[in-house]
């Protein structure tokens, strides 16, 4: 019975630094996504953006969040095309 303790308490021990060293390893940085548009295109393209960042966040399902977090989703922004 000891060493079934023994194996669930090193299991557990092992499972928690792991966690911690991802924690640790994961930069935090979120991530920048850049939406190319003409130039003409950019004030719409922004207002779009805009409209979106006002709803709720969701998953892929459309479930909201549970803790309505959005600081690891990535950052959207619209960049004028010069091509």
């Amino acid at each position: 019975m000891k060493r079934l303790a023994l194996l669930t308490a090193a299991a557990t021990c092992t499972a928690v630094a792991a966690y911690a060293a991802t924690e640790v390893l994961n930069p935090g940085a979120a991530t920048v996504i850049e939406i190319e548009v003409a130039p003409h295109e950019l004030a719409q393209c922004r207002e779009t953006l805009q409209q979106i960042g006002s709803m709720p966040a969701v998953t892929d399902d459309g479930s909201p969040l549970l803790f309505q977090s959005s600081e690891d989703l990535p950052q959207v922004r619209c960049v004028a095309t010069t091509v």
